[in-house]
């Protein structure tokens, strides 16, 4: 049953909505969505009611981020640059409203306007909504999150202007108003308990002499130039009906009446709906411009030493310092991937993932979200900081896997369900959920970031006893009778969580083999016992994949695949894409670890995969009912990994344009995925299924990193790095990604050899050559190039003409130029 404040926002929502010609309100992006093609069904797995999972906006989660790096909280920004400064507290949202002609002009509702977004720039988490009225009024709203004072604390800063694009005169009233919904949505209420806190603002009041406001207990807005009209409302008769919402609105006065209430403050016990709307007028012509900042606290102030501190530096030099610092960071420091024109556009997403898992790092604890998923999980958290590492982010790998994961290992003595409390890694997720994955990634973390760093960082040697030792040896004695991991959830996009799901033994394996390397490498007496446990899981998996294969032989398939687990026996559906981990990241493949028959049905469960799953991205029904962004890069990377660079590419393409969803010609993101990207959205309506889906956060912090790895790798990757460490240069890299004059370069990248990698890699395609200049390279370790021009005719290594036995043209280590013809 719904509660009283979800069935009244519902009922304001919809008359909101179906009134706009007569009233318009700001009804956000996503509520216009639902009601594109509203249907009564919803998950009620999730939610109690309808109304809760319209509150609750369960089906459109998207929006922008801006934030601080290393800083706890994130700003979200709507696609009608609605600012949501601190989740599930208020939203600032800005409009235009003529009192002479009555006309309110609203960027949710454009009317014949236009409203354009887009990131100031690809490394400046900086966004930029542009609204242009019918009338040819324009404002201009740049938002980001900048430290302020002496203790950095987190603020975020909307920088209004208004303008008259065509030099006209025009005057009216910029407008910023207070609303209870912003783009996460109104109440987070699901049967999980994911209700962080309570957002209805039951309580809004402006004080004059402080140009700010009060939202419930905390800072709302504060305005460097004070407001010439307000009003505040809420409900003081403590009505039920909802007619009372619409028709006590600063929306309707101004319509109505022209001016606001002038209340100072409002209270609305019933459904905590408060409002309220702050005007300043203009007058712009010729090149002129109105211009306001807003200061939207994230942190906690308090007091008027705090109020001081948090309107000292001027909004500019906000913005300044702002850009200059991301400027540093993401154009100065780490991995600087340079790529032609035709892909150009990868770059700037480089970048601009960087940012992200940045910014989503909460001291050093990279979240997979910043809503609903603004919490840790060893899971994603070992694959964002694995990218960080390998993409010059070192210090944030570093903090995460030197200092929380420590904290996250457990010394307790009592059980988690069948396995050991003592040397298992995780927090409340992998407890409750029984996520066995996360011994097997911690230690696959650590040892690929002892790689990284190199022999004299000596990281691994500080963290073997007991963070590693410890968990590999609780690898080894939990698992069940048929020496697999026990049945969970763990990453729950697999199947169900009374089920064994092989991801959790590929996982295992990887960290029993990183952990008995990292043995070797530090001269630890348990060498020989760590291999005996990866040696153990090795065979306990593979005899069961075998034996699955053989099961699904005799039912007659006729398609080869490996299915989520041994339970799951002629199951041909898209949770079978945990088998993409053993090629990427787990690399499995390598050294064919698990022998020759598995790694052919890996290799065909891959193609099975695309044939049932892959309609531009990867379709996850079984689990979602939506595409899953990370997943089709998983997918990606595991077809580079195996050879196919252009089902890579091809997958590589639909993901770069499901970061920039457009729905109704309005962008749903900017360069950013969800967990999940729903069908609706991918097809601008035109799929819409026939029952809910699931969405989780955006920008989803393991789809970036996935996206880092992946870009990261197709420029080049590391290969059998303890028995002939070799590099594959440019092994993703397309033909028509690269036109004559404009080279490919990587410079200074990290490596798992522990020292840096460079080369600029120019094509002729007059002259059918490509030459490969290694500017900077680890001793001792050779070079793979897998040409992609054309059937390899002739190849040179400083001069030196090389045997050419195929496609891949094998490099000695040492060599400074390779020169490939070919035909």
């Amino acid at each position: 049953m719904a509660q009283t404040h979800e069935w009244m926002f519902y009922e304001v929502m919809w008359r909101s909505w179906a009134g706009r010609a007569q009233v318009p309100y700001p009804v956000p992006w996503w509520a216009q969505q639902a009601f594109r093609r509203w249907s009564d069904d919803f998950d009620a797995g999730t939610y109690d009611s309808k109304e809760a999972a319209l509150a609750s906006n369960a089906l459109y989660r998207y929006w922008h981020m801006v934030g601080v790096k290393d800083h706890r909280q994130e700003s979200l920004i709507g696609q009608a640059g609605e600012v949501e400064p601190v989740y599930d507290k208020y939203c600032l949202s800005f409009f235009l409203h003529d009192p002479v002609k009555g006309t309110l002009r609203l960027p949710q509702l454009p009317d014949g306007g236009t409203v354009e977004q887009r990131m100031e720039a690809p490394h400046l988490p900086v966004v930029l909504t542009t609204f242009r009225t019918p009338e040819d009024v324009q404002f201009v709203q740049r938002t980001f999150a900048t430290p302020v004072g002496p203790r950095q604390r987190d603020l975020a800063v909307s920088r209004v202007t208004v303008s008259s694009p065509t030099g006209q005169s025009h005057e009216g009233l910029l407008c910023a108003a207070v609303l209870p919904a912003g783009p996460s949505g109104f109440q987070r209420h699901d049967r999980n308990g994911r209700q962080v806190t309570d957002r209805r603002l039951t309580f809004l009041r402006y004080l004059p002499n402080e140009q700010r406001v009060e939202t419930n207990s905390g800072w709302g807005p504060v305005f460097d130039t004070p407001p010439e009209q307000y009003g505040v409302y809420g409900n003081p008769d403590f009505s039920l009906d909802p007619e009372s919402y619409l028709t006590h609105s600063p929306f309707h006065d101004l319509v109505t009446g022209g001016k606001l209430n002038g209340a100072l403050d409002a209270q609305d016990q019933v459904a905590g709906l408060c409002s309220a709307v702050f005007a300043w007028p203009f007058r712009v012509m010729a090149d002129e411009i109105f211009e306001i900042d807003v200061r939207l606290p994230v942190d906690v102030y308090s007091g008027p030493d705090d109020l001081a501190e948090l309107r000292e530096p001027a909004a500019a030099e906000l913005e300044s310092a702002n850009r200059d610092f991301w400027a540093a960071k993401l154009l100065g420091q780490g991995l600087q991937p340079q790529l032609p024109g035709p892909v150009a556009h990868l770059t700037d997403l480089f970048r601009q993932s960087r940012s992200q898992l940045l910014v989503l790092s909460d001291h050093g604890e990279i979240h997979p979200g910043p809503t609903v998923y603004d919490s840790f999980w060893i899971r994603d958290s070992s694959v964002e900081a694995t990218a960080c590492s390998l993409v010059g982010d070192s210090a944030l790998a570093e903090h995460q896997l030197g200092t929380h994961y420590p904290l996250k290992f457990n010394r307790g003595t009592g059980r988690i369900g069948p396995c050991a409390e003592y040397g298992f890694y995780g927090g409340p997720h992998e407890k409750d959920d029984r996520e066995w994955d996360s011994n097997g990634q911690a230690l696959w973390a650590i040892g690929r970031y002892d790689r990284t760093v190199g022999q004299a960082a000596a990281f691994g040697a500080k963290l073997y006893v007991p963070y590693v030792l410890d968990a590999a040896r609780w690898l080894r004695d939990n698992r069940d009778g048929n020496g697999l991991l026990h049945s969970g959830w763990s990453a729950e996009h697999l199947g169900e969580r009374d089920k064994p799901h092989y991801w959790d033994d590929l996982w295992g394996l990887a960290g029993l083999y990183e952990a008995a390397r990292l043995a070797e490498r530090i001269g630890a007496p348990e060498v020989a016992e760590l291999w005996a446990a990866f040696d153990d899981l090795k065979r306990a998996t593979a005899d069961s994949i075998r034996w699955v294969l053989g099961e699904q032989r005799a039912r007659g398939a006729w398609e080869t695949y490996i299915p989520t687990g041994p339970a799951d026996v002629g199951r041909l559906d898209s949770t079978m894409i945990g088998t993409a981990a053993y090629f990427h990241p787990l690399r499995l493949h390598m050294g064919d670890k698990l022998g020759e028959e598995v790694d052919r049905a890996a290799r065909s469960t891959l193609d099975t995969m695309y044939a049932h799953f892959v309609t531009g991205g990867y379709r996850h029904e079984a689990a979602w009912n939506a595409y899953g962004p990370y997943l089709t890069m998983q997918l990606a990377h595991a077809y580079l990994l195996a050879g196919d660079p252009a089902r890579m590419d091809a997958l590589l393409g639909w993901t770069v344009g499901a970061g920039f969803p457009r729905t109704a010609d309005r962008a749903a993101a900017l360069g950013a995925w969800n967990e999940q990207h729903a069908f609706p959205i991918a097809s601008d309506f035109t799929e819409v299924p026939y029952r809910p889906w699931y969405m989780g956060d955006i920008p989803h912090g393991w789809a970036a990193a996935e996206y880092l790895l992946l870009i990261r790798d197709i420029l080049f990757f590391e290969a059998d790095e303890d028995r002939d460490p070799h590099i594959y240069i440019a092994p993703g890299v397309r033909p028509h990604w690269v036109p004559a004059g404009e080279p490919v370069v990587v410079d200074a990248a990290p490596t798992l050899f522990g020292e840096p990698f460079g080369y600029r890699l120019a094509h002729d395609p007059a002259g059918r050559t490509v030459t490969i200049d290694i500017t900077q390279a680890p001793e001792r370790v050779r070079f793979v190039h897998p040409c992609r021009f054309g059937r390899v005719r002739t190849a040179s290594a400083d001069g030196r003409e090389l045997t050419v036995t195929g496609q891949d043209v094998g490099v000695p280590a040492g060599t400074r130029q390779l020169t490939v013809a070919y035909e």
